[in-house]
């Protein structure tokens, strides 16, 4: 490319950002990452590792969880109980940090005699950052209301455990309640690796699934309208995830020109649940079913294809949405598998 319109564009950028006020912080950070990626990828700058690697400690990135929505999560899974008595969470978000809550705490008062089992999957790159003693506690904590079983498995989606690892078979009068939580955008890279996911769920055969993932609201084909949105996200984001963003412009730099359009629309993922034979759960806009740990940060912006969208300061940022097997349809289509996001 004209790598002096690249260093144009880029003085432009930092100058700015230099002068701008100190309260003005979290955007001029931001600018500064989207400007370092934008030198990078002109001049092919590289990182040595791949962007499946962290150059910073991966639990906080892996783990987004300054707010809680297990409200929502206990109305759904109680609307399935439907009499049964036991209860299989596949959940791929172990809770370790003090001020996190897990949907764990929700189970209790779910019904009077309801007992379960917890299966955790995690990467196995988590293996060696992450503290189990808290979680263990409080899965010890709740055996004495549940009867819980505890386990923990590593791999780095639901379709790479191996059936001896855990057992998805259902037992008698067990309900399965799969909860990804930013997990399934991880998997889009690779069209394989998400068919293949999708193929593993649809054969365990779910009760419920619930998504927790990014809001796709930055994918519009104008390129001006991309970065505008792209910008107003991440400058908000970065009150959560700060210390994401040297993982992320690492990620986009050695990406190069092949850019992943990691948080699809809404109707892509309908698109890719109905393929593989699941229908949409509505879920309704109640405010007080939503709680999160400051109110005046994340709200519930509304409703959107039966999918609950949060936000902050007006700008959608994650959404929320429940799945159910479809009894009309059998088999996940992998005739209709030509959709590559990252195209």
């Amino acid at each position: 490319g004209d790598l002096k319109s690249a260093d144009a564009f880029l003085h432009n950028i930092l100058i700015p950002a230099d002068q701008r006020p100190k309260y003005c912080g979290n955007q001029s950070r931001v600018v500064k990452y989207f400007a370092e990626a934008l030198v990078r990828r002109a001049y092919g700058l590289h990182p040595s590792f791949s962007h499946f690697s962290f150059p910073i400690s991966p639990a906080f990135c892996y783990h987004y969880n300054s707010y809680n929505i297990n409200g929502v999560i206990q109305k759904v899974i109680k609307n399935a109980v439907m009499g049964k008595r036991r209860l299989h969470l596949v959940d791929f978000s172990i809770p370790y940090y003090c001020f996190e809550d897990s949907v764990l705490r929700t189970l209790p008062t779910l019904c009077d005699r309801l007992s379960a089992r917890v299966s955790y999957i995690l990467p196995p790159f988590l293996k060696k950052h992450v503290d189990f003693n808290r979680s263990r506690e409080e899965a010890k904590e709740l055996e004495k209301k549940l009867g819980d079983e505890f386990e923990v498995v590593y791999a780095n989606s639901l379709a790479e455990v191996d059936e001896c690892e855990i057992d998805f078979k259902s037992r008698e009068d067990e309900m399965v309640v799969v909860y990804y939580k930013f997990e399934l955008h991880k998997l889009l890279i690779d069209a394989k690796a998400t068919k293949r996911e999708l193929v593993r769920l649809r054969e365990i055969n779910p009760t419920v699934v619930i998504m927790l993932d990014f809001y796709g609201n930055h994918n519009d084909s104008n390129f001006l309208r991309c970065l505008e949105d792209s910008f107003r996200y991440y400058s908000n984001s970065s009150i959560y995830f700060d210390d994401e963003y040297q993982w992320e412009l690492s990620r986009d730099a050695w990406e190069g020109t092949n850019v992943i359009r990691r948080h699809p629309t809404l109707s892509e993922w309908q698109r890719l649940f109905s393929m593989a034979g699941f229908t949409r759960i509505p879920l309704s806009h109640n405010k007080d079913i939503l709680v999160v740990q400051d109110k005046c940060l994340l709200e519930i912006m509304g409703v959107e294809e039966e999918c609950l969208i949060i936000g902050y300061k007006k700008c959608p940022m994650f959404f929320l949405s429940a799945w159910k097997p479809n009894v009309e349809d059998g088999h996940f289509n992998s005739s209709s598998t030509n959709h590559k996001f990252g195209q």
